[in-house]
């Protein structure tokens, strides 16, 4: 994980060095419900990884952007298979909350998957792959109950 996660870094650096990124992902989030608190982004590598909550790569947004409802987050990342969740934080925790019977309180939505319930989707349901050289547009619609 830390090993991946160096990586990154050091491949972000590199490719900013050299004056451009080879691989993005244009991340459209719809359907969110208020401009309050922050969006946390998660990329996840490997279904362990997803189970346990611990990304290969994370950032939270600002959602002083928003309009209608919807953002549009570009994230740099180097050629792989991944899955994305996303988090709308309204509390700022940065940690997602539930009602005392177990319900999300936040919205949430993970990559190209219309979630149906309130259990997390199993990983390969929500994966994507990232190609050399390429720009991958990923769409995420926020569920809330």
């Amino acid at each position: 994980m830390y090993c991946f996660r160096s990586k990154l870094v050091l491949f972000c650096l590199f490719v900013w060095l050299s004056g451009g990124f080879a691989q993005t992902l244009e991340v459209t989030v719809s359907n969110i419900r208020t401009n309050k608190g922050q969006l946390c982004v998660a990329i996840f590598d490997n279904e362990d990884g997803f189970k346990k909550e611990q990304p290969c790569w994370e950032k939270s947004y600002s959602k002083s952007s928003i309009e209608q409802g919807k953002v549009v987050l570009t994230i740099c990342i180097p050629p792989g298979t991944y899955g994305l969740s996303v988090l709308d934080d309204e509390d700022g925790d940065r940690k997602m909350n539930y009602n005392l019977i177990g319900v999300p309180q936040e919205g949430f939505g993970f990559s190209g998957y219309r979630h149906k319930g309130i259990r997390k989707p199993p990983f390969n349901n929500f994966i994507f792959k990232v190609e050399e050289n390429q720009t991958v547009k990923i769409e995420v619609e926020m569920k809330y109950f």
